[in-house]
């Protein structure tokens, strides 16, 4: 496997050639997306960002018009803008989406391209998978993954705590994860479905908390209730 800390990550990502797409896995709530969004500030990009699982093969590659004797493709206004001007395109849970969306994401991350509408030359393409036997996932074409520079993420305790004292996550939840490590990501032997904390669920709670006014209540009779919910009892 792969494994790279956030920091690594970051370092060598944002000094990538532009046209390579990059491919982050890993399981769910543990920034993938925030370091996406982290490295287009970096290079003063705005993110488009798009949830493949949740579109069909129209919402890719648009739908066709006509002059009378041919037809051509007009592409979906944010594919066109990623082809105008830079952007950081960020291709999401790719590897749960259709096998005709896989397929157009496959001309994207290979020619750069899309029913002959081609990228920016300055638009990078990022692209996240959840990978693991616990999701519900398709399997990824060696041919398509071996287009990416593909990391698996694995970000430190440290990568975390730093991210969340710069990021408005409550004091009390990042001194309680600095001292209780443990409990920051899911546990291996989880029972499925159960609630339990991930790195995403923590920043909810805290936002949760303080929008309660409770943050720093702890003997406040919500304050339990609303943390059980968010990464459950232990």
């Amino acid at each position: 496997m792969s494994n790279m800390s956030i920091k690594t990550f970051l370092s060598v990502a944002a000094r990538l050639p532009v046209e390579t797409s990059v491919l982050l896995r890993g399981p769910h709530g543990i920034g993938k997306s925030q370091v996406v969004r982290q490295l287009a500030r970096e290079f003063g990009l705005p993110v488009t960002d798009r949830r493949l699982s949740q579109m069909s093969e129209g919402d890719m590659i648009g739908l066709p018009s006509t002059d009378g004797e041919t037809t051509r493709f007009n592409p979906p206004d944010w594919f066109k803008a990623a082809c105008v001007s830079p952007v950081c395109l960020f291709l999401d849970e790719l590897n749960r989406a259709t096998p005709e969306v896989m397929q157009a994401a496959f001309q994207v991350v290979l020619d750069r391209e899309l029913n002959g509408w081609k990228l920016h030359p300055g638009t990078r393409v990022f692209a996240a998978v959840n990978a693991s036997a616990a999701y519900t996932v398709n399997e990824m074409d060696p041919a398509l993954l071996d287009r990416f520079w593909t990391i698996d993420l694995s970000p430190t305790v440290e990568d975390w705590v730093t991210w969340a004292r710069g990021g408005g996550v409550h004091d009390t939840i990042v001194d309680f994860i600095a001292g209780n490590e443990k409990w920051l990501d899911t546990p291996k032997d989880v029972d499925p479905g159960k609630v339990s904390p991930s790195r995403r669920s923590w920043e909810r709670l805290s936002t949760s908390l303080k929008s309660a006014g409770v943050a720093d209540s702890p003997n406040d009779p919500i304050f339990y209730p609303m943390c059980l919910g968010y990464v459950g009892p232990e």
